[in-house]
């Protein structure tokens, strides 16, 4: 299988911030991630991983010990906001929104990223260039910043489209914790690409 979690790019990023916008991360809660270290992730881990996966419950790290990961250890590790709303995803294979709303999300980032095609996706390599561009406002930049950690590290491919309208109030732990359970079931089963 194939991986698509590129903390490289992440840090990358980060590295390239200012002050300025590092403290506009702090404000929403995302100033753990200032201090990822981590610029690749080995595929020994990733089978590992695969192979003590049991189900969304635990880990089993040997015949007496198992591991359960929880909410509070997505918090710990990448010190993301823990509690709060849950997302409400706007477009992906499991949501019930309507589609038209998750539309409308995509149509601004497309524009944002300035993606003319409206059934192209949108590439990572766009959502970088427009991060580190100086046009963006307080806001813009915390919402490109959100969008570029998920969709490079913390929840890659996870097709879905989120409102990043509250970034603080979202419970983005949960979700981080979601797609990794979701991401190592679909490896379970064979998928070639693993989130």
């Amino acid at each position: 299988f194939t991986k698509r979690c590129r903390p490289s790019s992440l840090t990358a990023v980060i590295s390239a911030l200012s002050e300025e916008k590092k403290d506009a991360l702090r404000q929403i809660g995302f100033g753990g991630l200032l201090h990822l270290k981590l610029t690749s992730v080995r595929m020994t881990m990733f089978s590992q991983l695969l192979f003590a996966f049991r189900s969304e419950e635990y880990f089993e790290v040997s015949e007496t010990e198992k591991f359960r990961l929880t909410e509070d250890d997505i918090c710990d590790v990448f010190g993301l906001p823990n509690g709060g709303h849950d997302l409400e995803l706007l477009v992906t294979g499991l949501a019930s929104s309507s589609s038209s709303d998750g539309e409308s999300l995509k149509s601004l980032w497309r524009e944002r990223c300035n993606i003319i095609s409206t059934k192209d996706p949108i590439p990572l390599s766009a959502v970088k260039t427009k991060l580190l561009s100086n046009g963006l406002t307080d806001e813009e930049f915390k919402q490109t910043f959100v969008l570029f950690a998920m969709s490079s590290f913390l929840a890659p491919a996870s097709g879905a489209v989120v409102d990043l309208r509250l970034l603080s109030a979202l419970n983005w732990c949960k979700y981080v914790l979601e797609e990794l359970v979701i991401g190592v079931r679909e490896a379970v089963r064979g998928a070639k690409y693993v989130r």
